[in-house]
């Protein structure tokens, strides 16, 4: 007698004995009856029980992919070969920015030789846009736009740029290593952008000089105007100063300092000009006000102005907040100067480059 165990579709069920003998009633054919049978209850919605659980997947189901709301099992070749889901990236707004942003992507364990894609969205993602490989925002994810993880800055990260004002936006990004390697989209990121912001100071309004006699040299040099600026423009900023005249008191004046702004230099004669302590400043050489000591400048009549105080781009990280520059005054008359209240308009003027 020939026995034989035949394997139902879940791999355990026992479904009988195969006899050569054609006297019972179970099924049969002519050489052949089935003695004996059942059927197996053939599992249930679920991947565990109260002895067992599934921990993986095995089989070669190239592009089978179990998910749910929150998880997914990668199944088949396919997904052995893919780059590892790049985790959720860091998206900051470091200084306050209104057109950029600066993100910090992770390699989700890849090997140096990976690169990324990243996907940018106003809508989560019912539109998406990529940001390219120069970082802007564009509608195609070209070649060129899968970079390095160095590339898109490392650990420093990359900014973002061409974004709206005032605008929240999410970023994924994904990782691939060659053909047929390509992951899917990993988590999400937010940041906001911020609206262009400008606000400016000055310490006084009014500038008095003291009686000038001969008791002072009929000099006085002690007075200043202190500049403060606040502002997210990413080109920077630059204050302008003019007057409107020279001091004048009837028909009299004080003539302005002979030094022009590019070429400030140590007081001497008379006049009235002013001194700046910004020594990074544009219009010429950078520290020409301060270096080898103080020197002066004439004001100028038109507009804008010469600039007086400044801040060289980019402003990106961090903004700048109440930056403060000091404009110094120095008036010296001579001893047939007539004695009288004069005066003149000083203008301050900034101007931000967004």
């Amino acid at each position: 007698m020939r026995q034989y165990w035949i394997i139902g579709l879940l791999g355990y069920a026992f479904i009988g004995s195969i006899l050569a003998d054609t006297a019972s009633a179970g099924p049969s054919s002519t050489n052949y009856e089935l003695k004996d049978y059942g059927f197996g209850a053939g599992g249930s919605a679920k991947s565990d029980s109260t002895n067992y659980s599934v921990f993986g997947l095995a089989g070669e189901v190239e592009s089978g992919r179990p998910a749910s709301t929150n998880y997914q099992a990668g199944a088949g070749l396919v997904y052995t070969m893919q780059a590892n889901v790049p985790t959720a990236p860091t998206f900051t707004n470091p200084a306050t920015n209104y057109d950029r942003l600066k993100m910090i992507i992770q390699t989700g364990g890849n090997p140096a030789d990976a690169t990324y894609a990243v996907a940018i969205s106003t809508d989560n993602f019912v539109t998406t846009s990529y940001v390219q490989s120069d970082g802007t925002v564009g509608s195609v994810l070209g070649s060129e736009d899968w970079q390095t993880y160095t590339a898109w800055g490392g650990a420093s990260g990359s900014w973002v740029r061409t974004l709206a004002a005032n605008t929240s936006y999410k970023i994924k990004v994904k990782a691939k290593r060659g053909n047929f390697t390509e992951s899917s989209w990993g988590p999400t990121a937010t940041a906001t952008t911020a609206t262009p912001s400008l606000t400016f100071g000055i310490s006084s309004s009014t500038v008095t000089f003291s009686n000038l006699n001969s008791g002072n040299s009929f000099t006085d040099s002690t007075k200043n105007t202190i500049l403060t600026t606040s502002t997210n423009a990413y080109n920077g900023y630059t204050v302008y100063g003019r007057e409107t005249s020279a001091l004048t008191w009837q028909n009299q004046t004080i003539a302005d300092y002979g030094s022009p702004n590019s070429n400030p230099t140590p007081w001497s004669g008379t006049g009235f000009g002013y001194t700046t302590n910004d020594s990074s400043l544009a219009g010429g050489t950078a520290d020409r006000f301060t270096n080898g000591g103080t020197k002066y400048a004439g004001f100028t009549t038109a507009a804008p102005g010469d600039p007086v105080a400044d801040h060289a781009p980019p402003i990106d990280d961090p903004t700048v907040t109440t930056e403060a520059f000091t404009i110094s005054y120095r008036v010296t008359a001579d001893g047939t100067t007539k004695a009288g209240a004069y005066q003149t308009n000083v203008v301050y003027v900034v101007v931000p480059i967004y």
